[in-house]
């Protein structure tokens, strides 16, 4: 009689677990597909498509912090004038979790970063991009206004990009990015 028992509990839980066990590899595919996902067409769609991701982190920075942080001490009124035009800041930094992810480091993200700058007709920053070490920094002009700045870099086994939009000059933008220093950005790869 004990044997009914054991072998109808054994059946209802071997119903019970196979549906967990299918959604716990569903989860753990869909933490680990970042390279499945289709290209992003511009630098929004690419922090929302990495934000969440296994590896990634996405954050918006505050503003009114941000402005307060790099305009203490300043005088020079372009570079004040620069801050005020900030309308939002985001900073999405990878660390790979797995062999798929350090591929994705490896031979697709800064590509298709670079492909996303390349539709849109984002352009250089020459004096910024000289810098060894420095993030490399590219805008999207429209009317002889700046109205995005994108700045990225893989650092070893991390990947950093810092996205500002707003409405600036092209000399706001240089003194903008005088003040920017890339090293404060590091702890957010930790």
């Amino acid at each position: 009689m004990t044997q009914p028992i054991f072998y109808h509990s054994l059946r209802r839980l071997h119903r019970l677990l196979i549906p967990l066990l299918f959604l716990a590899v569903m989860a753990v595919q869909s933490c680990s597909s970042t390279s499945n996902l289709p290209p992003a067409q511009t630098t929004t769609d690419f922090f929302q498509k990495y934000r969440d991701q296994a590896g990634f982190k996405g954050t918006s920075l505050p503003v009114g912090l941000v402005t307060r942080y790099l305009s203490s001490g300043t005088t020079d009124s372009t570079l004040k004038a620069a801050l005020t035009n900030i309308s939002s800041i985001r900073v999405l930094t990878f660390t790979p979790t797995n062999r798929k992810s350090q591929k994705l480091l490896d031979k697709g993200l800064t590509r298709e970063l670079d492909q996303v700058l390349q539709k849109e007709s984002y352009a250089n920053l020459p004096l910024l991009d000289e810098a060894a070490g420095a993030l490399q920094f590219k805008m999207r002009q429209a009317n002889n206004q700046v109205q995005e700045l994108v700045g990225y870099r893989k650092y070893g086994n991390n990947f950093l990009m810092l996205q500002v939009n707003g409405r600036f000059t092209r000399q706001q933008v240089e003194e903008l990015l005088k003040k920017v220093d890339p090293d404060l950005l590091l702890p957010l790869l930790t």
